[in-house]
């Protein structure tokens, strides 16, 4: 089957995936803002790994051009979630597959109650990129992106994708059980990010001060006591997967750290702040979480006062 995929949400991982799938001869439209559109149509899509890419790829600011999707690969922020399902509801067909791989706890919730559970899958990606400018996304780190179905059994489509994804130089495979992977992934985020955005140091730069290491390892720990009580089955031990991730990926600035210095909104949210809320529903307190989610808050306000 010729597949149609339309990414909604073109910033740095949606450009990625969208454009390593465009160079397959996959049909894509990328969905993004403005002046990356503007870019891509006039140079087209820059990719740049060891060597440098130009992907001729079809790119839109408007969702309404796009036409009717096979796969929805949603890669909006997660705060952007209803918005984006929103403007995805006339891109749907009957059968139109919705694949969220975004950071973050419920977005795929949140995208199921617009577009209906029966259509939602849910992925996460290490695949490491950067938006350097308009046009231009880094490939960054390589990684495993995992996808599954969060309400439904597998629909034998995601066999497909996954092919597809491989093929376009992407590590992936399926996931019985995506509720663990995608904790997991929060986990991770909710231990680096906050402490490299209040400090400003890149991922590697955190574990040469043993106190910042520690308060990552508190961070983690609260959100696993959250997860154990949702029942969250973990195949690996998510502190020590978050320290190797800060090695992996230590001359990384971590996603959050990247939002405060360009004075954007942070995920806080749906990472740290969604363990706190996660956490109040099950009786489990979680007060450095709450203490890294307030500080994050007061920076973006400081940040938006200042711009203001």
């Amino acid at each position: 089957m010729k597949m149609k995929i339309v990414v909604l949400g073109a910033g740095s991982i949606g450009s990625l995936f969208g454009g390593m799938l465009a160079r397959l001869g996959v049909n894509v439209v990328l969905i993004g803002r403005e002046r990356h559109v503007r870019a891509i149509r006039e140079r087209g899509l820059r990719l740049k790994d060891e060597k440098e890419l130009v992907v001729d790829v079809k790119a839109t600011s408007n969702p309404l051009d796009a036409g009717k999707a096979d796969i929805l690969l949603l890669t909006v922020k997660a705060y952007d979630t209803k918005a984006a399902a929103l403007d995805a509801k006339p891109l749907m067909k009957r059968d139109t597959l919705v694949l969220c791989l975004q950071n973050g706890l419920g977005t795929e919730g949140e995208a199921a109650e617009i577009l209906g559970k029966s259509r939602i899958l849910r992925g996460v990606t290490s695949e490491g990129a950067l938006l350097a400018a308009p046009g231009i996304v880094y490939h960054t780190g390589r990684g495993e992106t995992i996808i599954g179905a969060p309400f439904t059994s597998l629909p034998s489509k995601v066999e497909e994708i996954v092919e597809l994804f491989n093929e376009a130089g992407f590590d992936t495979r399926t996931s019985d059980f995506i509720e663990g992977d995608v904790w997991t992934k929060v986990l991770v985020n909710a231990g680096i990010n906050p402490i490299g955005a209040i400090t400003g140091l890149k991922n590697g730069e955190i574990l040469k001060h043993p106190q910042l290491v520690e308060a990552m390892k508190v961070l983690v720990k609260e959100g696993v006591q959250v997860a154990n009580k949702y029942k969250i089955s973990f195949t690996e031990n998510p502190v020590n997967k978050t320290i190797h991730v800060a090695k992996m990926t230590a001359e990384n600035k971590n996603s959050m750290l990247q939002d405060l210095e360009k004075g954007k909104r942070t995920e806080i949210d749906y990472i740290n702040g969604a363990i706190v809320r996660y956490g109040a529903m099950v009786g489990v307190d979680t007060p450095a979480n709450l203490a890294v989610t307030a500080i994050i808050k007061a920076l973006e306000e400081r940040q938006r006062s200042r711009e203001a």
